[in-house]
């Protein structure tokens, strides 16, 4: 137990399992960038201690999945323009990284990758777009576990996780579920081929493409926001 300063204690195993669901709320989609993340409402709903809400907030803050807003409290963290060029700068080589040491080592992955896209198939046939986000999430995770490197997995964890709750979220075309499919089929089919320099390469092209996706959105976005203010104010 970690004692805390206003009297009441903070449970550690506590606060260490409601980080883990919390993080995890967040990277699936429960909660979008922008939702604000209320104490008194996360202590009811997950039986928890104010306190223990609290430190567990704090460390949301330092995975950088959250930002505290001045007289607002806590929210989910919404990315820049500049954030999302600046993450698939880093990330676009990293994953590609991943990518081919996954056909280095593509020997029993075929059944395990080909089930996340199979189920990603679904949802691009039912135009789920948030559950397709959720696949895309996996299938990107499961190829760098294949890739067997635990310090490449770990960088890409932590540089993906603010990304996911982003793709769920409602920017008009920032994602484009049918081609991102196809991107990911050309991917696989280098895996399972064995071919690394090729499934590097789909890979970046995949990476490309959506972030060339998403800038275009938020920046139409960003635009369309600022012809609305000034009339607003008229």
């Amino acid at each position: 137990m970690t004692a805390r300063t206003d009297g009441e204690p903070a449970d550690g195993s506590r606060a260490a399992c409601l980080h883990a669901s919390l993080k995890d709320a967040i990277t699936s989609g429960e909660y979008l960038p922008g939702a604000h993340l209320v104490e008194a409402d996360l202590a009811a709903k997950y039986a928890a201690s104010r306190p223990t809400v609290r430190e567990v907030l704090r460390r949301l803050l330092a995975d950088d999945l959250v930002e505290h807003v001045a007289h607002r409290g806590v929210r989910v963290r919404r990315l820049t323009l500049a954030d999302i060029v600046e993450i698939y700068t880093v990330r676009e080589p990293l994953e590609a990284l991943a990518a081919r040491l996954a056909a280095e080592a593509a020997k029993g992955a075929r059944r395990r990758l080909s089930a996340l896209h199979r189920a990603a198939a679904g949802a691009v046939r039912a135009g789920d777009r948030v559950q397709f986000a959720r696949m895309n999430s996996a299938l990107h995770r499961a190829i760098a576990e294949i890739a067997g490197n635990r310090a490449l997995l770990i960088v890409l964890n932590r540089l993906n996780a603010p990304l996911i709750g982003l793709q769920f979220a409602s920017v008009d075309g920032a994602l484009d579920i049918e081609h991102a499919h196809r991107d990911h089929q050309a991917v696989l089919d280098a895996i399972f081929a064995t071919e690394p320099a090729a499934a590097e390469t789909a890979m970046r092209r995949h990476l490309r493409h959506t972030r060339d996706q998403i800038v275009r959105a938020m920046s139409t976005r960003a635009t369309a926001a600022g012809a609305e203010g000034p009339r607003r104010r008229r």
